[in-house]
């Protein structure tokens, strides 16, 4: 099963040269390897391991969780809006599972 990813902007139509906030949140349980289930079995650790973002193919972040970071994480930073362009984000677990979103960043 893919993992699903979601992409915001704000403001969502940045004019030229305006700083725009990403939001990503990537929607996955995140099992650290430490919890038990009912019957006291170790859950085995699953968790986002990899993100990277990409604007028009050129990276402009990546972000590497660990095992302490807690379900459905968000991840924000802010960046110039320069130009439009696309946003790509990828990950990736522990167990090979990968997710892709894209989201086109236009200009006011």
């Amino acid at each position: 099963m893919a993992i699903n990813i979601l992409i915001r902007f704000t403001p969502a139509k940045p004019k030229a040269g305006e700083e725009v906030r990403v939001q990503i949140v990537v929607q996955h349980p995140m099992e650290p390897g430490t919890r038990r289930d009912a019957s006291g079995n170790l859950i085995p650790a699953n968790y986002i391991n990899d993100v990277v973002v990409t604007m028009d193919g050129q990276p402009i972040a990546q972000v590497k969780p660990g095992p302490g970071t807690s379900a459905n994480p968000l991840f924000a930073f802010k960046m110039r809006a320069t130009k439009a362009g696309q946003v790509k984000v990828t990950c990736k677990d522990l167990n090979g599972q990968t997710g892709e979103r894209t989201a086109d960043l236009t200009l006011a």
